[in-house]
């Protein structure tokens, strides 16, 4: 679904953790009930009603909102703040029962990026994202064995479920030992799911806040070096260029020229929050495993062009990875 300019007037407010400004408001004043109505259908898609229902819940009553979509936001702003904080509770015992079989689980996604917004408890997640080190990753993965829900997936990693949440773990590409290796990471994440299933706006908002938070911390220059040898610059690049033209965040573009973000726009918009709204997604889901890993191949080849352009060394190792993956599985 397009993003429309109220969504964004609003999308951008919540991450700048003020009101909109006068133009803006003039913008929201003159808003018919179709165009609330599709403000929240966008919130919803992208995963990020939280954040919308707190900026519309400071709107001033001059701003004409259809009764039952303001009251539907201020409901998803009070259920994503809750959650938010269950989760985060829940990590941290997660982490710490790791931490005493003698692991050091490095979290990342959900809790740890939702500290870069101003109000951490709105930036929704439904899972939990822990990375391992090679040395621990195997250890880890025994110790997981035993949980609820364990399985392995195709790329070598692992997920379990903790209290009805969903865990994912995997082995550690980067080190994260500092602010420039934070943003890599998230990056990364954001490139995958670009050339996977598709990419929400939430993910690509993760880059912008800590790029914002961590501005003064980290070393553009070592950043660029570092995405360089990742082999992401391209990518990067696009991002930036996204980042600095709609959400109104200026951060450093390694690319030594500017670049049109249409093709980042278009799947965040055909997909939504991680491509789970994209055409034909939703009925994929519910067919057989083998007919939903179908479904994702279909998707990683209708990226290919995508992919090679902005991604090339990812989308190959994707491919390694999937390939020898489903062949060890089958052996």
């Amino acid at each position: 679904m397009r993003l429309s300019e109220e969504f964004m007037i609003l999308f951008r407010a919540a991450l700048l953790g003020g009101n909109p400004g006068e133009e803006d408001m003039k913008v929201l004043s003159s808003a018919g009930e179709e165009d609330w109505r599709k403000v929240a259908a966008i919130a919803r898609e992208q995963n990020v009603t939280g954040l919308v229902g707190d900026v519309v819940q400071g709107l001033p009553e001059t701003i004409n909102i259809p009764e039952d979509i303001f009251l539907y936001l201020l409901a998803e702003r009070e259920k994503t703040a809750l959650q938010g904080r269950r989760m985060a509770v829940l990590a941290a015992a997660i982490i710490q029962n790791l931490k005493d079989a003698g692991l050091n689980p490095i979290l990342m996604k959900g809790p740890a990026t939702a500290a870069f917004y101003p109000k951490p408890e709105l930036r929704s997640y439904g899972d939990i994202d822990l990375y391992f080190t090679k040395d621990e990753f195997e250890i880890a993965r025994d110790i997981a064995k035993s949980a609820d829900g364990f399985s392995l997936s195709g790329d070598g990693s692992f997920h379990f479920r903790k209290d009805g949440v969903d865990v994912d773990a995997q082995l550690l590409r980067f080190d994260v030992s500092s602010p420039d290796e934070v943003i890599l990471m998230l990056s990364a994440h954001a490139m995958r799911h670009a050339c996977g299933t598709g990419l929400g706006l939430r993910q690509v908002s993760d880059v912008a806040m800590a790029c914002k938070s961590l501005e003064g911390e980290y070393d553009p220059a070592r950043l660029e070096k570092a995405l360089k040898k990742a082999g992401m610059i391209k990518w990067q690049t696009l991002l930036a260029s996204f980042i600095n033209n709609r959400l109104g965040i200026q951060i450093p573009s390694p690319g030594k020229e500017k670049i049109p973000d249409t093709p980042l726009l278009k799947i965040v918009e055909e997909g939504g929050n991680f491509g789970h709204h994209a055409s034909g997604r939703g009925k994929a889901m519910e067919k057989s495993v083998a007919g939903r890993k179908l479904d994702t191949v279909k998707r990683l080849v209708r990226k290919l062009p995508f992919s090679l352009r902005y991604a090339p060394k990812e989308t190959l190792r994707t491919i390694v990875s999937l390939t020898v993956g489903n062949f060890k599985k089958n052996a």
